[in-house]
């Protein structure tokens, strides 16, 4: 269907906000929603929007003369019962044009005057005013807010080029796209021998610009919601548009015939805009999703989630394989090309990523595009409810605070080898802060004007309104729809809350925030601290030591407890109950933090930092038992690290198993030290390192990993990898599969066994030297 101006349309419609974009012409703001309903797609557009911003009204007069100096005559609001969140009186101040307000604002402040958020784009203003996040009702220019979850359109999209240079425009091979229900590749014609038999969405072009031209034809004519793809705003998406300018053909990839508008958002990094349509990038969306994985290349995440990978076998140089495939056999490209796209979408349906960025659109106002976006976030959420309380905001890197808050406290632990550990855990820990000791930007300031009977202490001086405040209501309403969520089993909707609820705190630390300011984040941190070490001592009233803490977690040792966990959770429920009578007796506050029992550890290992007697952080290792099956759980050690080889990994699994289940651990040592040395172990050897730049930046230091790859390229000239696999030799580095010395077995039980042995070696009395020494004392 084609898009239509719907501005003028009386009838109440129900829609999804696809895409939001502003404009100026001829001195005259205009905001454009493209919206996504049953009907169809709609674009409403409102023109003569004015964008308002504040200024206090005791500088007015001499904003007035700025303003007449300048020639231009912003519109005065009227005056409201508005103030700072200081409480300083202010007035809105309408302009006509938002590029106008920004430039007389940044010249009053160059003269010291102040104004409040300036910086606060027209389309996002004008949704969040309403409280308008992702779904609205609109009749005419009316709109209130609607739950809408919609249908998306979606096309996945993958080029592929020759070796890429940053800074260069790299050949193009070919494009594909692939949705639900259509498909298409191009194949860039040059000379090579066209396939006799292809598929019908195979079609071979006879040049880059027939090859751009035919994709934006195909766009615009199924015309999707969505693009998505891997890195696809800073690789595909770029390179497409620098051949697009090299060649002066638009590349027109919005609605109606719109270019793509590229727009810098700080540093290096470029951020795209497309008319009516959302770009959406794999890797980014994931992680905003909270998935934590080893790696977040294609390969690794398909295979991890989809249980494929691509159509080129696993290599050290795919892209010397992509070059082979184009001139030798452009069928077995296109196939590689169709799948790399095919997989993204499978990816994004396996994960339930459009369910969550749904969900997360409208608990948040973020468009589907973007990555992190936290501060965002909190804004479109938090501001238009400050308006409605008679305060304004300051504008992002306006406070002058600089106290730094410390991050999650982690106790000192007691290395050992226990049996029977118990996890205690807070649920939603910061959250729970926030919402108990009403903590809230509002709220501070209104604790700091009023009698200290009327508020609740913080940190750095911090004190909080008893009834003046916001964000723990915000917090107290997404609770509710959390549980909610749990129990109609929509897990987007569950993850989605969670993740905005826990970056709550981190937005009130981060200077990218308008909100930000040392005393909200460190009543949060340090309360944290606080109550870590406070049930610490609970617990160990109990009888009981506490051997680690992190963040929002106790690690118990339940010594000769016959039943665990049902210790465990006891002890949950009785710090709970000691927690509600601690807060009312001492701060007259309802208690919101809830400690749960999370895990028995069988057998639990928490080691010492190598070399010393001090135990360390965020490292252990455990033995639990999962679905009637025992498991063993590594946290920071050698066995879930990259930088650690096959060897090592494999060696602490079995070494730490055995301890664990008090199996023969010594045989096991001296077995496999003798394996290595036979040349048994020969295939877990290989160290896989990511080169991060190229070869020719390291000048001086050329560690390892880059040595082996300089001398691949010196063996293989035509290698453009960007991941070096290599092993140690007795003639030091050298590449796989130019590996010519024989092994350095002394260098991978150095540097290999033995570190990850006396980890655990340490704890039963014994060293990996002192195993190893007792078997060549036998020859």
């Amino acid at each position: 269907m084609s898009p239509v101006d719907s501005s003028q349309n009386t009838d109440t419609r129900t829609a999804f906000v696809l895409s939001r974009h502003w404009s100026e012409f001829d001195g005259k703001l205009q905001l454009r929603y493209w919206l996504k309903s049953d009907a169809g797609i709609d674009c409403w557009t409102m023109d003569g929007f004015e964008s308002v911003c504040f200024v206090p009204e005791a500088e007015l007069a001499a904003w007035q003369r700025l303003w007449q100096q300048l020639d231009i005559k912003p519109r005065l609001g009227e005056a409201e019962r508005l103030a700072s969140l200081d409480g300083v009186p202010v007035r809105p101040i309408y302009s006509a044009t938002y590029s106008g307000q920004r430039q007389w604002a940044r010249r009053g402040r160059d003269q010291q005057l102040r104004v409040w958020e300036d910086d606060i784009q027209p389309a996002d203003r004008f949704l969040m005013e309403r409280l308008i996040t992702a779904g609205l009702e609109r009749r005419g220019d009316k709109a209130r807010p609607a739950t809408v979850k919609p249908k998306l359109s979606v096309v996945s999209l993958d080029i592929e080029t020759a070796w890429f240079v940053p800074g260069k425009c790299p050949d193009l091979y070919s494009i594909a796209v692939v949705a639900n229900d259509a498909s298409a590749v191009w194949v860039v014609d040059r000379g090579q021998t066209k396939p006799e038999s292809t598929p019908d969405d195979f079609h071979w072009v006879a040049s880059e610009a027939d090859c751009l031209r035919a994709f934006i034809d195909w766009i615009q004519a199924y015309d999707p919601d969505v693009l998505v793809g891997w890195s696809v705003v800073d690789f595909d998406l770029m390179v497409l548009q620098q051949h697009a300018d090299r060649l002066g053909v638009p590349l027109a990839l919005g609605r109606q015939q719109t270019p793509l508008h590229w727009y810098s958002t700080g540093g290096d990094r470029q951020r795209l805009e497309i008319e009516g349509r959302q770009v959406v990038d794999g890797p980014g969306t994931l992680r905003s999703a909270a998935w934590y994985l080893e790696s977040f290349s294609l390969e690794f995440v398909a295979r991890t989630l989809v249980g494929r990978g691509k159509a080129i076998e696993d290599s050290d140089d795919r892209v010397g394989e992509i070059e082979r495939l184009y001139r030798e056999s452009p069928l077995e490209l296109y196939t590689y090309n169709r799948e790399d796209a095919q997989l993204v979408l499978e990816i994004f349906e396996t994960a339930g990523l459009w369910h969550f960025l749904i969900e997360r659109a409208d608990l948040t106002g973020l468009t589907l595009d973007k990555i992190g976006g936290s501060a965002a976030a909190f804004s479109h959420v938090y501001l238009p409810r400050l308006h409605r309380a008679g305060r304004v905001a300051p504008s992002v890197g306006e406070q002058s605070l600089t106290d730094a808050s410390p991050g999650g406290f982690v106790m000192d632990s007691r290395p050992g080898l226990y049996n029977d550990v118990l996890v205690l855990d807070f649920k939603s820990l910061y959250p729970s802060i926030i919402r108990t000791f009403l903590i809230d930007p509002l709220g501070l300031h209104r604790g700091l004007e009023s009698d200290e009977a009327d508020t609740v202490p913080g940190f750095l001086d911090a004190r909080f309104h008893r009834a003046d405040h916001l964000l723990p209501g915000i917090i107290d309403h997404l609770w509710a729809a959390r549980d909610q969520a749990k129990a109609e089993k929509n897990a987007s909707m569950s993850q989605a809350i969670k993740i905005l609820m826990n970056s709550f705190y981190g937005v009130l630390g981060s200077p990218l925030c308008r909100f930000f300011d040392p005393r909200l984040a460190s009543s949060i941190t340090r309360r944290g601290h606080w109550i870590l070490n406070r049930s610490r001592d609970f617990i160990e009233a109990r009888g009981y030591r506490v051997i680690y803490g992190d963040t929002d977690s106790v690690f118990v040792w339940a010594e000769g407890h016959a039943n665990p966990p049902a210790l465990g959770a006891e002890l949950a429920a009785d710090l709970n109950a000691w927690w509600q009578q601690q807060l009312r007796d001492d701060f007259q506050l309802e208690c919101h933090l809830e400690m749960e029992f999370e895990t028995h550890y069988q057998r639990f290992l928490m080691p010492t930092i190598r070399g010393l007697d001090t135990g360390s952080k965020k490292r252990y290792a455990g033995l639990i038992e999962l679905e009637g099956e025992q498991k063993l759980v590594f946290k920071g050690l050698e066995a879930v690290r990259t930088d650690w080889t096959p060897l090592a990994k494999q060696f602490q699994e079995e070494l730490y198993r055995r301890v664990f289940l008090d199996q023969d651990y010594r045989g096991f040592v001296r077995d496999e030290v003798a394996a290595l040395k036979a040349g048994q172990r020969d295939d877990r050897l290989i160290y896989r390192r990511r080169l991060r730049r190229s070869l020719s930046s390291y000048e001086k230091q050329k560690p390892p990993h880059v040595q082996a790859a300089l001398k691949r390229k010196a063996e293989q000239p035509s290698w453009h990898g960007r991941e070096i696999r290599y092993v140690m030799t007795l003639n030091g580095v050298e590449p796989d599969p130019f590996i010519r010395s024989a092994i350095d077995y002394q260098h991978y039980i150095e540097r290999q066994l033995e570190p990850v042995a006396d980890g655990i070696l340490h704890f039963v009395g014994t060293s990996f030297s002192e195993l190893v020494d007792e078997q060549l004392s036998l020859f």
